[in-house]
């Protein structure tokens, strides 16, 4: 249970742009199940609805909207349309903003992403504490305007700052920065799924490979897809992916929107991943699942190909579990994997790497599950407790 020093009650206002369940918002609902309510009370503002506020709702706190957030976009030029448009969005809205916040009557705000960094000042200009949650890998020598104002407006009217990883922390330089990992719990995420279920056959002796990144463009669903049924031709070779449901590939309203915008050229690899599932019978896809033990457990090796540097939190789940992944070679996929000793990383953006990485899979498997298995490194950084305690001390302050 997450507790503090902190006499009186004091209510906390936690803001974040998505309500879909990610990586950002696992996150987010980690912390709040582990809010001590006896002396905090949580409220969470939102853009919109979506699966996250079910979620919430089920921890009895209650969420408020506000349908003009605006984000920063994440590492884009400031001389897109979007980009302007979000940044003349941030000023349009700020008076709306400081209202909405204003009724809420909280005490301290706790930011969940770096890309919400402006609505720091209007927050402080409300007397409020402020706390950001910095889980971004923006690329130190790109689009670097953008990068120096988020970094200047999170120096300056941010009291406290955490972020999930080595990276993300040094994007602040100037400030102390409290490095909180996602942490990693397995307690309530086991349901019973085995792939002879799933697959309806006896997979005892096939190699079923997975992927989890749903139709993600970052996260390798073309180039994963592509190497599967391309290059892994084995008859004895499954391969699982997550986030995707077998129905809508084709069928319904959506399949026939999808079907339109590939005609005129729109979305064309993600087009051609859809083909390669259909008509490769050793594929299976399914809902994605907070339910993953299970599932890690029983696969051959997890898959991704992250486009951009990203933290790769299923890579530090499945080496917890004993799985084999293979990975991007990042700073983050670095820092999750013991310098790499702990999976099988491939040069970023190089299919021809990633390709290589299959092939060498087999003949170090050997070695590299006995490593997995007599190493509690990557468990102790995701350790709950020890995370857990990080953030007492923040919100003690």
């Amino acid at each position: 249970m997450l507790t503090t020093s902190i006499i009186t009650m004091k209510k906390i206002l936690y803001i974040y742009h998505a309500s879909n369940i990610g990586g950002g918002t696992y996150c987010l609902l980690n912390i709040l199940k582990e809010l001590d309510r006896s002396i905090m009370i949580p409220i969470v503002l939102l853009k919109g609805y979506g699966p996250l506020v079910d979620e919430i709702h089920k921890l009895g706190i209650n969420v408020a909207f506000f349908p003009h957030m605006s984000q920063i976009p994440y590492n884009k030029s400031i001389f897109k349309r979007r980009v302007l448009t979000n940044y003349l969005k941030l000023g349009k809205y700020k008076n709306e903003f400081k209202h909405v916040v204003s009724e809420l009557n909280v005490d301290v705000v706790y930011i969940n992403t770096m890309v919400l960094a402006p609505y720091l000042k209007t927050c402080k200009e409300l007397g409020l504490k402020t706390i950001i949650h910095i889980r971004e890998h923006w690329p130190k020598t790109q689009h670097k305007i953008q990068l120096k104002n988020l970094q200047k407006c999170i120096s300056k009217y941010a009291d406290e700052i955490i972020a999930i990883n080595s990276y993300s922390a040094s994007l602040i330089p100037d400030r102390k920065v409290t490095i909180v990992y996602d942490w990693i719990d397995f307690s309530n995420r086991y349901e019973y799924r085995p792939f002879d279920r799933i697959f309806r056959e006896d997979t005892s002796k096939l190699k079923v490979y997975l992927y989890i990144g749903g139709s993600q463009l970052i996260k390798g669903f073309y180039e994963v897809i592509k190497a599967f049924t391309s290059h892994i031709k084995g008859n004895d070779c499954r391969l699982l992916v997550l986030g995707l449901e077998q129905n809508n590939l084709s069928r319904g309203l959506k399949g026939i929107i999808r079907r339109l915008l590939y005609c005129i050229g729109y979305d064309e690899k993600r087009r051609k991943a859809y083909e390669m599932i259909e008509r490769d019978s050793r594929i299976v896809v399914i809902p994605s699942t907070y339910m993953m033990k299970h599932i890690f457990q029983q696969a051959y090796c997890n898959l991704s190909y992250y486009t951009i540097p990203h933290a790769n939190l299923a890579l530090a789940e499945s080496i917890i579990l004993g799985t084999i992944s293979i990975a991007a070679r990042n700073e983050e996929s670095l820092e999750y994997s013991e310098s790499g000793s702990l999976a099988i990383l491939f040069e970023p953006n190089d299919y021809s790497s990633f390709l290589a990485a299959i092939d060498g899979l087999n003949s170090n498997y050997s070695t590299l599950k006995y490593k997995l298995t007599h190493s509690d490194t990557i468990k102790n950084q995701f350790d709950k407790n020890s995370n857990l305690k990080k953030l007492t001390e923040i919100y003690s302050n």
